[in-house]
């Protein structure tokens, strides 16, 4: 039984998951693209001084460069995840599905421990507490959009399931 039967967020909105979740996946690359540019000014020598920013107290020299690759071969990899998705979704095939879920999860984790370490490691600015408010705001978005597509393979899953019945008692 799925979890979800429609999706009603600020920017979708719709009684069909199968259209919801195409409409994620364009968002997820969207995502994808504005904060791998983010990144590519960060490594290029940008201000990675604001507290909102991922590559936040990174040394230029080595650190932000290392991090930053692997971010980047990251959003890359959940850019083809998305792909991915909605192939899954046209073919009706779940295995295609896991890897934007398994991906999509580890974002709204690392938004949650960025989070919860902004406030451990910054808690006597109050600013700390707006930039991490903004940023849960964002996970728990995210979070959301995660369940819809759960609740998409859910559906799969049960319209894909074999109905056995016992004919001999």
């Amino acid at each position: 039984m799925a979890i979800l039967t429609s999706c009603w967020s600020p920017c979708i909105w719709t009684n069909n998951l199968k259209t919801s979740c195409k409409v994620i996946a364009f968002y997820t690359v969207a995502m994808s693209i504005v904060v791998m540019t983010f990144i590519i000014f960060d490594m290029s020598g940008g201000d990675s001084t604001q507290l909102y920013n991922p590559l936040f107290e990174a040394d230029i020299r080595y650190s932000m460069q290392v991090v930053g690759g692997c971010l980047l071969l990251f959003f890359v990899y959940l850019i083809g995840s998305a792909i991915l998705l909605v192939v899954g979704l046209g073919r009706m095939n779940r295995g295609l599905m896991l890897p934007w879920m398994v991906a999509f999860g580890i974002v709204v984790l690392f938004q949650l421990v960025f989070g919860l370490w902004l406030l451990g490691g910054y808690y006597i600015y109050l600013e700390t507490v707006l930039y991490t408010f903004v940023i849960w705001s964002w996970m728990t978005y995210n979070g959301y959009c995660w369940l819809v597509v759960y609740s998409q393979y859910q559906v799969f899953e049960e319209m894909q399931s074999p109905n056995i019945e016992l004919l001999w008692p």
